[in-house]
C-alpha cells in the first residue's frame, strides 16, 4: 500500500503545477486504497519536498528510503523534487514516476527484511491513482 504526504517548502508554491499533482494524488490514494488499515502489510509513505522560501531546496532528488517502522510496517521514501517541476506541465507525470520509484526501493528494502511487499498490488495502486488523477 502507498500513502502520499507533502512538505511544501513556502506558500508561494500554492497553485503551482507540483502542488496541484501531489494534491491530487492524494485524493486519489485514498480513495483507491479503500478500506487498508496501517500496519496489516508492508507498505511505504511517499513525502515529497519542494523548494520554497521556508524549506529551502532539498540537496537531494528523486526517492530514498528515510526511515521504518517496525510497528507500523511503514517505510518512509522522501523524494526531493527538484525546482524545474514545480511549474512544469509534466507534473503529474514526475509524481506518479516516483510512486513507481518509491515502489522499487520499497520492494528491496523488504526483500532485504525478509518481507513480502506486495509489488503488484502496489503498482496497480499507482495506475488507479493515476486514473482517477486523469478523470477529475
Amino acid at each position: 500500500m502507498i500513502s502520499i504526504g507533502a512538505d511544501f517548502g513556502g506558500p508561494e508554491l500554492l497553485g503551482t503545477p507540483i502542488e496541484k499533482a501531489i494534491g491530487a494524488a492524494m485524493r486519489a490514494a485514498i480513495e483507491a486504497r479503500g478500506d487498508y488499515k496501517e500496519g496489516t502489510v508492508p507498505a511505504v509513505n511517499v513525502v515529497f519536498y519542494t523548494p520554497g522560501s521556508v524549506g529551502g531546496t532539498p540537496d537531494w532528488e528523486r526517492g530514498h528510503i528515510a526511515k521504518y517502522s517496525t510497528k507500523r510496517k511503514l517505510l518512509l521514501v522522501q523524494v526531493g523534487v527538484p525546482e524545474e517541476m514545480v511549474y512544469a506541465q509534466t507534473a503529474l507525470d514526475y509524481v506518479i514516476e516516483e510512486l513507481y520509484g518509491a515502489n522499487a526501493l520499497a520492494f528491496e528494502f523488504y526483500r532485504g527484511k525478509k518481507m513480502d511487499y506486495p509489488l503488484a498490488d502496489a503498482e496497480k495502486l499507482v495506475g488507479e491513482i493515476r486514473q482517477i488523477v486523469e478523470t477529475q
